[in-house]
């Protein structure tokens, strides 16, 4: 929710600052009209398409070695969640720009879920364990467009990101939470996407953009994971 909000209030800023911007007289050609600085707030749905089986399979191996009598066990991966961006960028020409952006792709998670008897007098008991892995960080791209008339143009992304990821075990007991720790990573990692773009005027444009992101996160310690993500953006220009 806390990312939710910081994207939000970005987007709001950038409308009023393209209000401002378009109240102001423009001596721009339709050709010239996307050249010069703009900001995007863009939402996107990330989807981790890695094979979540092991992780389900270790945290049920967990609660069955715990020795205490259960019931009920199931297990379930969680592999889409929603990404934010917030991206500043400049454009040179009606073909070349680039882009610095902070991303969160938002959550994962595995779970594996059961009623348990701890043999202190409550009999059973929910409890469950869940592994999730978190990333974001910033993304430096240059992007290259093709304008196919002077409303719509379809790009292609290559960039960088610098991504801070976690990988966190958690528990809870009867409704009580717990944690059992976590794992940090860094890495640099290659971006790359298409998209394409309508322009409604000299200031407002609405992007739709496929974002790809292979084996993200810091092997040795908050594990790899594959990322797609399809989102829709609002760019505003200054």
């Amino acid at each position: 929710m806390k990312n939710f909000s910081v994207v939000l209030l970005a987007v709001v800023c950038l409308a009023f600052a393209g209000l401002a911007e378009a109240a102001k007289p423009k001596k721009r050609t339709r050709n010239a009209n996307r050249v010069g600085a703009y900001g995007v707030g863009f939402i996107g749905q990330s989807s981790f398409t890695g094979d979540h089986s092991q992780n389900e399979q270790d945290l049920a191996d967990t609660l069955e070695n715990t020795g205490n009598p259960f019931q009920g066990l199931t297990t379930e991966s969680k592999e889409s969640a929603v990404g934010y961006n917030a991206t500043f960028g400049y454009r040179f020409n009606r073909y070349l720009a680039a882009e610095l952006g902070l991303a969160q792709f938002g959550t994962m998670h595995s779970k594996a879920s059961a009623e348990m008897d701890f043999d202190d007098g409550r009999g059973f008991v929910p409890v469950s364990l869940k592994l999730a892995f978190s990333v974001g960080g910033p993304i430096v791209s240059a992007v290259g467009f093709l304008p196919i008339n002077d409303k719509f143009e379809v790009f292609g992304r290559v960039g960088y990101l610098f991504a801070s990821s976690e990988r966190e075990l958690s528990s809870k007991v009867d409704g009580e939470s717990g944690g059992f720790g976590s794992a940090k990573g860094d890495s640099q990692d290659l971006v790359m996407g298409i998209g394409a773009a309508y322009h409604f005027n000299v200031v407002y444009s609405v992007r739709l953009e496929y974002l790809k992101l292979d084996e993200i996160g810091q092997d040795n310690r908050s594990g790899l994971e594959d990322i797609n993500v399809i989102g829709l953006g609002m760019l505003v220009r200054f």
